[in-house]
């Protein structure tokens, strides 16, 4: 086949639906850039790969690239971050700023703290624990971000080691979310641990909710509605006195499937294992390099 040939064959799929790979494509997702034919395709995209179909607005665009329907997507995006701010001013300054003291509002005459969140006399606690014993600088993000929410980072008296919550990602999954969030991860533990925990286990390490309910008694009341239960996985790691401690993960059945079918035989030492720096540019992510047979508090 010649180069010309072989070029043609590559446009011609490149205009395939990559769902259906049998009609030309005629819509381009919005979130991700994939190419679909239909809207049923297009609907099983974001189901399969759990894409919202949306642009990252934040997400960085070269100079080439910028053009006038990129500027007018900027503008509306910093109009309506006004509206935002203009709609939270006027909310703190009418009802007060609720602060994790106790509940109580901080009155609308007290002085605004420059650079962020008021903070709990726990976290305080938190953060001169980790400057002083582990070397560490925490910084909490203020109230109503969803990472703030997720974070339950403390110092634990009982071990005097620091107990982490723990985002971990895995770009080469496809198809199932390629992150989830550990909390309780030990800064005397190392991760290698964790991951070959995780490809260890079975079906049995699982715990699912169970309905013990007898629905086919004649003339009971309907069970009262319950919140579903959440899934978990029980993890036992090594701690440094020999012995072990469990917490539960917050990886999903599907996640952990997929890293059990594509790293299956990978050993520890032969993957990369990068913790990405704060405070960068947004178009010049930093990664360290970290050894995942070292506690973490040392790699920290």
């Amino acid at each position: 086949m010649s180069d010309q040939e072989s070029g043609e064959n590559r446009k011609s799929a490149a205009k395939k639906c990559q769902q259906c790979q049998t009609n030309d494509a005629k819509y381009r997702c919005p979130g991700c850039m994939a190419r679909t034919c239909s809207v049923d395709c297009a609907k099983e995209h974001k189901f399969e790969t759990g894409c919202s179909g949306q642009r990252d607005r934040t997400k960085f665009v070269k100079r080439a690239d910028y053009d006038a329907n990129t500027l007018f997507s900027d503008y509306g995006f910093l109009q309506e971050l006004s509206r935002d701010h203009d709609t939270l001013t006027r909310i703190v300054n009418e009802q007060g700023v609720l602060t994790a003291n106790k509940g109580k509002r901080r009155p609308n005459n007290a002085p605004n703290r420059p650079g962020g969140s008021v903070l709990t006399t726990a976290q305080k606690n938190v953060i001169a624990r980790a400057r002083a014993n582990r070397n560490v600088n925490l910084r909490y993000l203020g109230p109503g971000i969803k990472r703030h929410a997720q974070n339950r980072t403390l110092w634990s008296n009982t071990h005097s080691r620091m107990v982490w919550t723990l985002e971990i990602s895995v770009p080469e999954l496809e198809g199932v979310p390629s992150k989830w969030v550990e909390t309780g991860f030990h800064d005397v533990c190392h991760l290698g641990d964790l991951w070959e925990r995780l490809l260890q286990l079975g079906s049995g390490d699982s715990r699912n909710p169970t309905d013990n309910t007898d629905s086919a008694i004649a003339g009971a009341a309907p069970p009262p509605r319950k919140r579903p239960k959440k899934e978990f996985v029980r993890i036992t790691l090594p701690s440094d006195d020999g012995s072990g401690y469990t917490f539960k993960s917050g990886i999903s059945h599907q996640t952990l499937d997929a890293i059990k079918g594509k790293f299956a035989g990978t050993a520890v030492s032969e993957l990369t294992w990068l913790v990405k720096a704060q405070d960068m540019p947004a178009n010049k992510p930093t990664f360290y390099r970290i050894d995942p047979r070292q506690p973490l508090h040392t790699q920290l």
